[in-house]
């Protein structure tokens, strides 16, 4: 899903040095570093702004293994539940993975800089050859847009039937396939309604420490959140695009 992976420093500043390959985002570690040196941990997650990717001398990268993404720090749980559940049943590592990725990135980002689909590709490729069987996924939140994304990308690089080849189910735990409102007031004023219902303490030592013109500068580089805007237009949402006059649509 969006910020629920883990993400570790394999680059950075002199002022991240002595965190590296240690979480920058989803552990108590994180909160440790941001109230140490605020303006260096936003500069580490801060993509650029022009190529939607690593700015210069600086990398983060999703962590790998369950541990990415099984809990997103102390016992704030994301997978760890399924994936018990899933042992029950008879899974483990050898029958099921986590393909976590940097939720920042916009998602064409994700492949040019870190091949994610190719290598998610081969993932399934190798599961279906090894046991026989076609491969079911199961994403959550932002992670169902990916897929989409993915099924989109798989089909125009290795043919139309691929899909039908190697996918049993898609099994899509609450995602946004047609965007989230929230990505709205993120982008345009850096306050959405997860802050703004922070009691009022927190609430306050937010707005000290990172207020709504640090996040929004900081939000406005992830591509990510572009790509989670509402979409669907008059199809879905049955507005007209009268509304905004008649020489313009709504995007």
């Amino acid at each position: 899903g969006f910020v629920t992976s883990g993400l570790e420093l394999w680059g950075g500043e002199n002022c991240a040095r002595k965190h590296f390959r240690q979480r920058f985002w989803g552990s108590m570690s994180m909160a440790k570093t941001f109230f140490a040196d605020r303006e260096c941990w936003r500069r580490h997650l801060t993509l650029d702004p022009y190529t939607g990717s690593d700015p210069p001398s600086i990398r983060l990268r999703a962590a790998q293994g369950f541990e990415a993404a099984d809990y997103f720090m102390a016992t704030y749980w994301v997978w760890s539940k399924l994936i018990e559940n899933l042992a029950d049943i008879g899974y483990d590592g050898s029958t099921m993975t986590m393909m976590s990725y940097d939720w920042r990135l916009g998602y064409s980002v994700m492949e040019t800089r870190d091949s994610y689909f190719t290598k998610l590709r081969f993932t399934i490729e190798a599961y279906v050859k090894s046991r026989g069987e076609k491969v079911v996924i199961m994403s959550h939140s932002m992670g169902g847009t990916v897929v989409v994304y993915f099924l989109q990308w798989v089909e125009n690089d290795a043919g139309k039937d691929w899909v039908e080849k190697h996918i049993h189910s898609f099994v899509n735990i609450a995602g946004t396939l047609l965007g989230v409102p929230k990505a709205v007031p993120a982008l345009l004023s850096g306050e959405l309604k997860d802050t703004a219902a922070l009691l009022s303490q927190l609430g306050e030592l937010l707005e000290r420490y990172f207020g709504k013109r640090l996040r929004k500068n900081l939000w406005n580089t992830w591509g990510s959140l572009f790509g989670m805007l509402p979409k669907g237009g008059d199809a879905i949402w049955g507005v007209g695009a009268d509304l905004c006059g008649e020489d313009e649509a709504l995007v």
